[in-house]
């Protein structure tokens, strides 16, 4: 209330209780529209690194507040299994295929949103992190160069590691 401005008369007679308000900023923070909408505002004729740039930015802020505010709560876990299998839920994966051409990246855009959602939340845990946190352009960089010299790349192996040959 008082972060608002407001009487907490105010806030619980438009909520009626504490469970209800905090029931209340769980479903509006959780709402994906507005990830979908920062997501569906990436332009997608810019630069193919300025598009990826902006998609590990939105989901990294995305993971940032969802685990702040959880943590904020004292919410554990995650949401429980199946919860975010739905089309509702995967629906920004299909945003991607709009924003990068087929021809933009060596793999489909679902499954680039996937790697990049891996990154992302990894990098949104404190701990996972530590001793030293990675920005966007690290992540960036990792996404579009991955860790090999330029000339390295053409001699090594894709093939998972329990595929490869053994000398």
């Amino acid at each position: 209330a008082e972060a608002a401005g407001v009487a907490e008369g105010t806030i619980f007679r438009a909520f009626g209780d504490k469970e209800t308000l905090i029931s209340a900023a769980i479903a509006r923070f959780f709402d994906p529209q507005p990830f979908r909408d920062a997501l569906r505002a990436i332009d997608p004729d810019e630069p193919t690194v300025d598009k990826i740039t902006q998609v590990v930015q939105i989901l990294r802020d995305r993971f940032h507040g969802v685990i702040g505010f959880m943590s904020a709560l004292g919410m554990e876990g995650g949401p429980p299994p199946g919860a975010q299998q739905g089309p509702e839920h995967q629906e920004w994966l299909a945003i991607l295929g709009q924003i990068f051409r087929p021809d933009e990246l060596i793999v489909p855009a679902d499954v680039f949103g996937l790697y990049v959602r891996l990154l992302a939340f990894a990098t949104a845990i404190p701990p996972f992190n530590a001793p030293r946190q990675f920005d966007v352009d690290e992540l960036v960089t990792l996404i579009t160069r991955g860790v090999l010299p330029p000339d390295a790349a053409s001699t090594a192996t894709t093939a998972p590691p329990t595929s490869r040959k053994k000398d």
